[in-house]
């Protein structure tokens, strides 16, 4: 409210410097000491003197408006993205929608509308008080002076609908410039780059990228300065036109003079009423996007797992990605039992992460079913669905938080107990490691940010102790030990198979020693189960599987 008073008080500033200078001429007409000086010089004294200050203070609250709005309008923009499902994170097109909705919020976006249309208001009321006032003197210089509005609206809303057309660009060279400069100061991969003395190659990378970003900076400059240009010319033969006619056919000198003064000071206005209507026009689609990207991930409580699941079925399953060759899964089925742990295992590319992103959801297979129990895993809702799994993935995240705050994001629930912590950090043999760090649970995490540096193993512990805080009836479990000793190792797997009966176990592994405890194995190539089997059965046979592990079986 306060914020729309000061524009509405600014607006009428212009029309107020005419009347009270064309007051104070008409005034002086009678002499030097003519009778009512005073008060006309004091209030136009007044008015001149508090049109800058009203106009930095009216600027100031806009401008704390849009910081506000900008802050909720992220927050809830990062709202939705956190429910968004792995299907759609994997899907490009989805992260560059969210990338522009993004760069959409920061002025001179969405955020700054409520102060756009402000200052839109205010130039529009100037703009017709002094159109009314200027034309009581002369009423074609009103008229000039309001139609010099137009090619300032033309303009900016040229340069609004061409900034939109290249926000996609911008977003997406923006963002590669920030992760490659992330890749730089991020300890784990800017200390592998410093050891390789190699850095200066991704520094360069990161240096295109943000010549890319300025370079289509530049293209919407120019555009915009061209623009300018021509919207410049166009107001000043208007203007000069209302100038001319003030001149050449007033009768009132003193309405002229005053007339004149206020020509020239609302230029500034109408070239800000422009503005502000073609920041207006490029902010209604970020708008658009911005709200379809928050119906699209609509609030939805967090899927609740099932107390147990008997039967994990994967059924003929086929799937091509868009554009590939030849078909990533082709007929594949396996299944699990609760109370078994079974193995995957192919060399890279065989299909094994393909069959467990369909067994997930994050793709769709294209024949083919999974079954939880009999019950087609497509006929659950997505968070339903997800609630059943506990995934440990080879790249594991390293939450740089603070202990407890990192092992709880295993869960979806608010209220974590710390006994629950330490039970699940137990399980995953990270206790010990845990309670020698300087503040135990509340040991902020990862040196960047003044905390304690982790070794990988220990990262790999934390996030193994997620899925055991988890505890959803499907475990799966992508190399799960590739950072850890070989004693530890063992006593993970050793604590594995004493908790298994509770729920189903998937290990994706490479090591020949982790597989022989496997209840089954499904050996993978290219797209297909090629056999199946225990360990000794499997190696026995001499097909693919003893070919695959035939030196670390020797």
């Amino acid at each position: 409210m306060i914020t729309m008073v000061l524009h509405l008080v600014q607006a009428i500033v212009p029309a107020l410097q005419v009347l009270l200078i064309s007051l104070l001429l008409d005034r002086l007409a009678t002499g030097p000491y003519g009778r009512g000086l005073v008060i006309p010089l004091v209030l136009l004294t007044v008015v001149v003197a508090a049109a800058f200050p009203l106009g930095q203070v009216a600027w100031q609250a806009s401008h704390r408006l849009g910081l506000r709005l900008m802050v909720r309008y992220q927050a809830e923009l990062l709202s939705a993205v956190s429910r968004a499902t792995p299907r759609q994170l994997a899907d490009g097109g989805f992260v560059r929608n969210v990338e522009t909705a993004q760069l959409g919020i920061a002025a001179p976006g969405m955020a700054s509308v409520p102060g756009q249309a402000l200052q839109l208001i205010t130039t529009v009321i100037t703009a017709v008080s002094l159109c009314v006032t200027i034309g009581t003197f002369n009423p074609l210089s009103g008229v000039l002076v309001g139609a010099s509005l137009a090619p300032t609206v033309l303009a900016f809303t040229l340069i609004a609908r061409v900034e939109l057309a290249g926000l996609p660009r911008l977003a997406r060279a923006s963002r590669r410039a920030n992760h490659l400069t992330e890749q730089l100061l991020q300890q784990r991969s800017g200390t592998e780059l410093a050891t390789l003395q190699s850095g200066h190659k991704v520094a360069r990378l990161a240096v295109m990228a943000r010549r890319d970003y300025v370079k289509v900076l530049e293209e919407l400059t120019r555009f915009g300065t061209r623009m300018e240009l021509a919207c410049a010319a166009g107001t000043a033969i208007l203007l000069g036109g209302a100038l001319a006619a003030m001149v050449f056919s007033s009768t009132n000198p003193a309405g002229a003079a005053a007339s004149i003064a206020g020509i020239i000071s609302g230029i500034h206005a109408m070239r800000s009423c422009g503005n502000a209507f073609g920041q207006m026009v490029t902010a209604a689609p970020k708008a658009d996007l911005y709200h379809q990207m928050v119906a699209a991930l609509p609030p939805t409580p967090p899927g609740r797992p099932a107390t147990t699941v008997d039967r994990l079925a994967v059924n003929r399953v086929h799937h091509r990605y868009p554009g590939a060759a030849r078909p990533a899964l082709r007929g594949v089925s396996f299944e699990a039992r609760r109370g078994q742990i079974i193995a995957l295992v192919g060399v890279n590319g065989a299909g094994k992460t393909t069959a467990l992103n369909a067994v997930l959801g994050v793709v769709n297979p294209d024949r083919g079913s999974v079954t939880l129990d009999g019950v087609e895993a497509t006929s659950l809702t997505t968070a339903d669905r997800l609630a059943q799994f506990g995934l440990l993935t080879q790249e594991f995240g390293r939450y740089e938080l603070t202990c407890r705050e990192t092992v709880a994001l295993g869960t979806p629930d608010s209220d974590v107990a710390d006994a629950q912590i330490w039970e699940a950090l137990e399980r995953a043999h990270a206790a010990d490691f845990v309670r020698a760090l300087p503040d135990g649970l509340d040991t902020q995490l990862g040196e960047q940010w003044g905390g304690s540096g982790l070794s990988g193993g220990q990262w790999q512990r934390i996030a193994l102790a997620r899925i055991h805080l988890r505890a959803a009836p499907i475990w799966i479990l992508d190399e799960p030990t590739s950072a850890i000793d070989a004693e530890a190792e063992r006593d993970i797997f050793a604590d594995l198979r004493r908790v298994k009966d509770s729920h189903i176990t998937i290990v994706v592994s490479h090591r020949a020693w982790t597989l022989r405890e496997m209840d089954h194995i499904y050996v993978f190539d290219h797209g297909q189960v090629v056999e199946h089997g225990p360990f000794g059965e499997l190696l026995r046979a001499g097909g693919r599987f003893a070919t695959l592990f035939a030196e670390q079986t020797s």
